[in-house]
């Protein structure tokens, strides 16, 4: 069986953990990683015997890319790879905006022949099929997901749009639990020098990923004691005389990784049978997200 060649686009805890779980995976590998061509000269010993370009032309043939970038990024990144005739999965993560960004690709994917699956890591992603299980066990009720728990999770959209404001040098911003279904955000910032904490603060709380739910802003001289990897959700439905409970937590970029690279499979698959299109992850069969040689393969413990 041929397999399927796939490239990291973007170097950061997404894209290294994407490189550890391909190294797991029978039916795909490395391509190479496309990176900023600012770093390519930097030294990064978890890149040896990697292809290292700043041009996925520069990778050849290419089945799927892996968008580890940030999410508001995506859209261009997609469009120029449908142009290049190059399949991509990425977890963008703004929930507002999935519908109406599917609906925007759809049509060019289609002509290009393409296949993208959008919104594809934990949440959107399989917390979004988990909600979807829940409302066929109860056809009517109530459903609330709340991320965080009490110590907070790091939130990778969250945290990389603070870091990309002018001023900051360095962020991390956890999610807590605000009660049921209820989410709170907590921001540390380390600023650069002269940088006016006043303008940064207003940024943050003007953005969409904060702007709805309450946000706390902390200027620290280092964030290395609130960093963290980790991050936790647990989802609820109740109705029907049925009472359903989910919960998930871990090292969210190994865990965004692990779903992304179980959707290059679903991809290809789309790609084979020439289902072109843009498509969220729970559009497509969730039996082509799974490892295996046949389908026995993929409905053992079935």
């Amino acid at each position: 069986m041929r397999k399927t060649a796939v490239a990291i686009v973007g170097w950061g805890n997404v894209g290294r953990a994407c490189k550890r779980a391909i190294s797991e995976c029978s039916d795909m590998y490395l391509a190479g990683v496309v990176r900023r061509a600012s770093s390519l000269k930097t030294e990064d010993p978890t890149l040896e015997n990697t292809v290292v370009v700043s041009d996925i032309k520069e990778l050849g043939d290419v089945d799927v890319a892996l968008l580890c970038i940030p999410s508001r990024e995506v859209p261009q990144r997609i469009r120029e790879y449908h142009a290049m005739g190059i399949n991509t999965v990425d977890s963008f993560d703004e929930h507002h905006r999935i519908v109406s960004l599917r609906r925007e690709l759809d049509v060019s994917a289609k002509v290009k022949k393409t296949v993208s699956i959008i919104g594809a890591g934990w949440d959107p992603g399989t917390d979004s099929l988990i909600r979807a299980l829940m409302k066929v066990v109860s056809l009517t009720g109530h459903t609330t997901t709340t991320f965080g728990g009490n110590k907070g999770g790091r939130s990778m959209g969250h945290t990389v749009q603070v870091k990309s404001i002018a001023g900051v040098k360095d962020a991390v911003a956890l999610t807590l639990a605000n009660g049921r279904g209820k989410q709170k955000r907590k921001v540390y910032v380390e600023l650069e020098k002269g940088a006016d904490i006043t303008a940064i603060e207003k940024a943050i709380l003007a953005d969409d990923y904060f702007k709805n739910e309450p946000t706390e802003i902390m200027v620290v001289k280092s964030i290395d004691k609130y960093n963290t990897l980790q991050h936790s959700a647990e989802i609820e439905r109740t109705g029907m005389q049925a009472n359903q409970m989910y919960s998930v937590s871990g090292n969210n970029p190994e865990f965004t990784a692990n779903i992304m690279v179980s959707s290059v499979r679903a991809c290809i698959n789309a790609y084979n049978k020439e289902d072109y299109g843009v498509y969220t992850f729970i559009e497509r069969p969730i039996i082509d997200y799974l490892a295996g040689n046949s389908l026995d393969d993929k409905l053992e413990g079935y």
